[in-house]
């Protein structure tokens, strides 16, 4: 997996270096993650987020394109729940946060439709390294309450790195791209012995200005 992301990170870094023939972006947007377990009777676990970054879209002929970029990508989540246990008010909570940087490495396809607006779509894989991973619980009795932090990739059996694939569409009126696109990771995230596998999809809307 390792060896996976330097040679896609290499590669997006050498059609980078061409961007003189190249069409830059900057793009941003609204990030909805799902992580699902092979267990039936598991829920899956929803994170809200956000990404930005950069992108490189090198014409090639006929409509298609290459598309190299380099993107951050945050998500969280946070789950609650309190009661009273022979009257006395108790309540524990759960907030989990990640970022990530994403190398994404897009096929695409133009078609005009006017002389300043288009319809593209893309398809590609993404490499994923995890920058960091925490989880914070917290809990309270009565007036009493108390806070943990872990790093979840102190857990050796927690993944950081990820490969997805997926694609999208999108619509580009003179510099502005909207953006709508899926990718599903997929490594397994939790590599345990007896453990359940755990797989994420992404789910992003975003919005470009195009130089």
């Amino acid at each position: 997996m390792k060896k996976f992301f330097s040679t896609l990170l290499a590669a997006s870094l050498m059609l980078i270096g061409t961007q003189a023939f190249a069409q830059t972006s900057v793009n941003a947007g609204y990030l909805n993650s799902s992580q699902s377990f092979s267990e039936s009777n598991s829920k899956s676990i929803n994170s809200n987020g956000a990404y930005a970054g950069i992108s490189f879209n090198i014409p090639l002929a006929g409509g298609f394109g290459i598309a190299p970029g380099l993107y951050y990508s945050m998500i969280t989540n946070k789950d609650s729940g309190s009661g009273t246990i022979f009257g006395i008010p108790v309540s524990a909570s759960s907030t989990f946060t990640e970022h990530a940087v994403n190398v994404p490495l897009y096929l695409n396809y133009n078609l005009n439709l006017a002389s300043d607006s288009n319809f593209f779509i893309f398809a590609g894989p993404t490499a994923q390294y995890g920058l960091a991973s925490t989880t914070k619980l917290a809990g309270g009795i009565g007036e009493s309450s108390a806070d943990r932090n872990y790093d979840n990739y102190e857990n050796d059996n927690y993944n950081r790195f990820n490969v997805y694939l997926g694609g999208g569409a999108g619509f580009q009126v003179s510099a502005i791209q909207i953006t709508v696109g899926y990718d599903y990771g997929l490594m397994n995230l939790y590599k345990g012995e007896n453990a359940t596998n755990t797989h994420r999809s992404n789910l992003k809307l975003g919005l470009g200005f195009v130089f």
